[in-house]
């Protein structure tokens, strides 16, 4: 009987499904995620930045409380006062990227230039430097989405 249960435990193991992997083909498509992102606002286009995200996204800026989902996004980033921001330069490097099944993180620092557009009228020409982290999620159709991203400036 021992023999038995030991043999059948041993099968069962055997046909257990293996522990999600992560693989360079899910790797590139992360990296590619990112360069999705940029090149979305590098074009100024807004629909193409939101679909990178996942409908659930929260965003971390440093400073401000965490915006959770697409109307608080869009609030933040294309508020309804008038004011614009238009990207001029974002350049991104990529420190790292791993993750196991369906979730992945990457993590990396960049540079943006963009001009602020005031209510009034009034545009600045500013530049930022910020490490990010982003935790991408593949979703039921297997395509990466950003579900989460955290950001801080750096000197």
């Amino acid at each position: 009987m021992r023999r038995l249960l030991v043999g059948t435990i041993i099968l069962l193991a055997a046909c257990a499904p293996p522990a999600p992997g992560f693989t360079a083909a899910d790797e590139a498509d992360v990296r590619a995620l990112e360069e999705a992102y940029r090149t979305a606002w590098l074009a100024n286009d807004s629909a193409a930045v939101m679909a990178t995200l996942a409908p659930d996204a929260v965003l971390m800026p440093a400073g401000v409380e965490p915006l959770e989902g697409e109307s608080a996004i869009r609030a933040y980033w294309w508020p309804d006062d008038g004011s614009g921001t238009t990207i001029t330069s974002y350049e991104v490097t990529v420190e790292e990227v791993t993750g196991s099944g369906d979730l992945a993180y990457l993590r990396g620092r960049g540079g943006l230039a963009f001009t602020y557009t005031d209510p009034a009228g009034a545009t600045s020409e500013l530049t930022s430097r910020a490490v990010h982290l982003s935790v991408a999620r593949r979703g039921e159709n297997g395509e990466w989405r950003i579900a989460r991203r955290a950001w801080s400036a750096i000197r």
